[in-house]
């Protein structure tokens, strides 16, 4: 179907994840060892690696969101990251993260670990709900959002259809971003990574030892194959962080460089491993798949 919105100065100027990462090196670097303290408490770096921490913290600086919405909590390693952004922001008063996924291990396990270096107010920003993803309802609590960073974490064709058919028409109209974990640049991958390596084909499973290959995209994720399909009805950019740090980091001299010595190895990478896209690209007409 065809949603009719049309852009009305809602672009997102010059945002992307490279000059994100550029223009918030000092915030970073003065927050370095607070960030990996928060890390290590949620200790979970095979979920989001310090690097990518940082990195998904200096994204929401740059695009200064009143609302991050993230779907897919888990243990909250990305949930940490946006709340420690929101309250780098101003807090509450400013920017409100709301964290859906029904799971429980950030109110039993993290919140508590975290607690040891954050007070209580660290915490007011953040809305971290135990729900169906599927059935909340996004457009009363996404009504009154002006601008929006969506974190796309929680996996499955039918989260995909939830997020490209029923959030993403809600926010076409205002300035937004979407963020994507679990999705890797064939770019940037080392050659190996090509490999079967003895595993069979891809076959839909989300985050098992087969993946993916398809244009640019390596993956394990079902919203891999979703994203790529619904970027390319809409003519719209599907790119990697990695890209953008090649061009805005790698290809001016210096700047790598400086952010190694800015933040060393835990919170500078030039992997990302995470995509990015956004409708403010260009004028509607949309399309949108009818989700189920």
């Amino acid at each position: 179907m065809l949603n009719e919105v049309k852009d009305q100065d809602v672009g997102i100027g010059v945002f992307t994840p490279g000059r994100a990462y550029w223009n918030q090196r000092s915030r970073l670097a003065n927050s370095c060892q607070r960030l990996l303290t928060l890390s290590r408490l949620v200790g979970r770096p095979s979920d989001l690696l310090p690097y990518q921490f940082a990195q998904l913290i200096a994204a929401s600086l740059e695009f200064d969101p009143d609302l991050i919405l993230e779907l897919g909590r888990g243990f909250g390693n990305s949930t940490c990251a946006f709340t420690e952004a929101a309250n780098m922001m101003g807090g509450a008063a400013h920017t409100r993260v709301l964290s859906l996924c029904n799971t429980v291990e950030w109110d039993t396990k993290t919140a508590p670990a975290l607690k040891s270096i954050v007070t209580d107010d660290w915490f007011t920003p953040l809305e971290a709900r135990r729900t169906d993803i599927l059935t909340f309802d996004y457009r009363r609590h996404l009504s009154s959002a002006k601008r929006i960073v969506l974190f796309w974490d929680a996996h499955g064709f039918e989260i995909a259809e939830c997020v490209l058919g029923t959030i993403l028409p809600l926010i076409a109209d205002r300035p937004h971003v979407v963020l994507m974990h679990d999705l890797s640049d064939t770019r940037y991958c080392s050659p190996s990574s090509a490999n079967y390596s003895g595993s069979g084909l891809w076959k839909g499973e989300n985050a098992a030892d087969s993946r993916l290959r398809i244009g640019i995209v390596d993956s394990a994720v079902a919203q891999a194959i979703s994203v790529i399909d619904f970027t390319g009805r809409n003519v719209i950019t599907l790119d990697s962080a990695d890209h953008t740090f090649d061009l805005e980091l790698t290809q001016v001299p210096g700047r790598v460089e400086e952010m190694r010595e800015l933040l060393g190895d835990e919170l500078f990478s030039l992997q990302g491993h995470w995509f990015w896209f956004t409708m403010n690209e260009r004028p509607g007409p949309y399309t949108f798949p009818r989700p189920q």
